[in-house]
């Protein structure tokens, strides 16, 4: 009987394999060690930064890299190494946010369209369909733009375009999974629709999410940065990391650390990330 209840657990297999390539492979440690760093500088915020990131100091404008400042001083004479510290925790923060309200809404149609089938997978199929259709960063910007600048309107837009993929992805599994034998037990004893999904399919669809949200998670950082350096993000004096390229981009010939050193982070954290997702993407197939 116990095997009618079978909720599909994960294959250790695909654990295993990655620990495995993760001891083998330089470069994908590397990215591990980075986006642990990220992870640690965004939960620890401020204080790690060597100084207050808003504390201006005119005579210090524009200033060099040196000892005390290892990435210089803004136009305003603030460190640049602490505004980036303080930076990560929110251009994470925002990215993780992005990450969790796309994922939970895409695979609570995920769920729904390939669970009931017929005309309620038909029109949330074609609704999703649409979005899809959209090309993602001119659509953020385009709903960043009705709305305007700001942290609230920033999470919308970019968690409205990016909610599909999950929705494609879970609607899949769902679709295979709800022909197993157990879940068809668990139908004909009479289980609770949201019991089935809770217990049965959802297991089941769990790896490739978490695949795909390590991907996300990338993909939601450089948009963060993009928009923000466009100016429709967190806006100044906020350290965000698009928002501080955005302010160097006038001193590029003059003080080049300016946009040298949030974009030298950007592209280390969203690299890192994106090959932490393609190393559980290899894992999860070489679990299959």
């Amino acid at each position: 009987m116990s095997a009618l209840h079978d909720p599909g657990p994960v294959d250790v297999r695909f654990a295993t394999d990655f620990f495995r390539r993760l001891r083998s492979n330089v470069l994908l440690a590397g990215a591990a060690a980075v986006a642990f760093l990220v992870t640690v500088v965004a939960l620890a915020g401020p204080a790690l930064a060597p100084h207050d990131p808003m504390q201006a100091d005119l005579s210090l404008s524009l200033a060099a890299p040196c000892r005390q400042y290892p990435m210089g001083n803004d136009a305003l004479g603030r460190c640049l190494l602490s505004r980036i510290i303080v930076g990560t925790r929110i251009s994470m923060a925002l990215g993780t946010a992005v990450v969790v309200f796309s994922c939970l809404s895409g695979v609570a149609v995920g769920l729904v369209s390939g669970y009931h089938g017929g005309l309620v997978d038909e029109l949330l199929m074609r609704v999703t369909d649409i979005f899809l259709s959209l090309p993602e960063m001119v659509a953020a910007m385009a709903i960043a733009g009705l709305m305007g600048p700001g942290t609230g309107n920033l999470l919308l837009a970019l968690s409205l375009t990016a909610w599909m993929r999950y929705a494609r992805l879970v609607r899949g599994i769902t679709l295979s999974v709800r022909g197993r034998s157990y879940v068809r037990a668990a139908q004909f004893a009479g289980v609770r629709t949201w019991c089935i999904l809770w217990r049965h399919i959802l297991p089941a669809c769990f790896p490739q999410v978490i695949v795909l949200a390590t991907v996300g998670l990338a993909k939601a950082v450089l948009a963060i940065s993009a928009l923000g350096f466009l100016g429709f993000g967190i806006q100044p004096p906020a350290p965000e990391w698009g928002a501080l390229l955005l302010e160097g981009r006038n001193y590029l010939l003059t003080a080049p650390h300016l946009s040298l050193y949030p974009g030298m982070v950007i592209m280390l954290c969203v690299l890192s990330f994106n090959i932490l997702g393609d190393a559980l993407r290899d894992s999860l197939d070489a679990g299959d």
